[in-house]
Parts: C-alpha cells; sequence; structure tokens
C-alpha cells in the first residue's frame, strides 16, 4: 500500500508518500516541534530536519519560534491544499482495496484502533 501511495503522489503531486505523511499530521496535531514529531513517526530528528528544510524549502510548512531555541513546525496553506489532495487521491485508492477484500471496513479500524492501543501509539 506504501509503495502504491508513494507513486500515486510522486507522479501526481510530486512529492512522497511518507512527506505527504509528514504534513498530514503536523496539519492535523500542530504545531509541533521537530522531536516531538520525529516521536510521533518514529523517526529520527536529524531525517525529520531534513524533510522539514525540504518541505519549507517548497513552501509547505513553515518555522515559528516557541520558547528558546524551539522552533515549532506549522503547515502553510499551500501544505494545507497538498494534504486535501493527497486525501482525494489516496482515499478512494485505499477504500477500492478493503472493498475488494471483503473486510469491513469499521471492523478494520476497530481492530487497529486496539492494535495501536496495544502498541501505545493511539
Amino acid at each position: 500500500m506504501d509503495r502504491a501511495a508513494d507513486r500515486v503522489l510522486r507522479e501526481e503531486l510530486d512529492i512522497s508518500h511518507r512527506r505527504a505523511i509528514v504534513l498530514l499530521v503536523v496539519e492535523s496535531e500542530g504545531p509541533l516541534n521537530q522531536r516531538e514529531l520525529a516521536s510521533r513517526l518514529g523517526h529520527t530528528e536529524p531525517a525529520i530536519s531534513a524533510m522539514m528544510r525540504e518541505l519549507a524549502d517548497r513552501g509547505l510548512v513553515r518555522f515559528e519560534s516557541a520558547s528558546g531555541r524551539e522552533r515549532q513546525v506549522l503547515v502553510t496553506d499551500e501544505g494545507r491544499r497538498l494534504v486535501v489532495a493527497s486525501r482525494l487521491l489516496l482515499g478512494p485508492m485505499f477504500d477500492d482495496v478493503i472493498r475488494r477484500t471483503g473486510v469491513d471496513d469499521d471492523e478494520l479500524g476497530a481492530q487497529l484502533h486496539r492494535l495501536a492501543t496495544g502498541l501505545g501509539v493511539a
């Protein structure tokens, strides 16, 4: 699924699936500092820092000073448009995969939530 999503997003929006997820998390849970973002996504701080520089260069995120040297990451209007476009592209694709497997999407959602809770990520 990740590879298919990555291919679609690269072809249609010129962004990787991984970076689209970063934008989605910042947009839905932000503002966050880079350390919080790395922790939530299970990435290293240097990896997130590199992604943030790239996303900022593209005008998809911006930084805002918080306390001391800490900077908060925020999604720009252009970043929000990309998040919406990503959802519009991937939502139907993922829905179709679930439908073709015959799995009840509500039950799948409940099971994934239980799994995330058990892993301590929900």
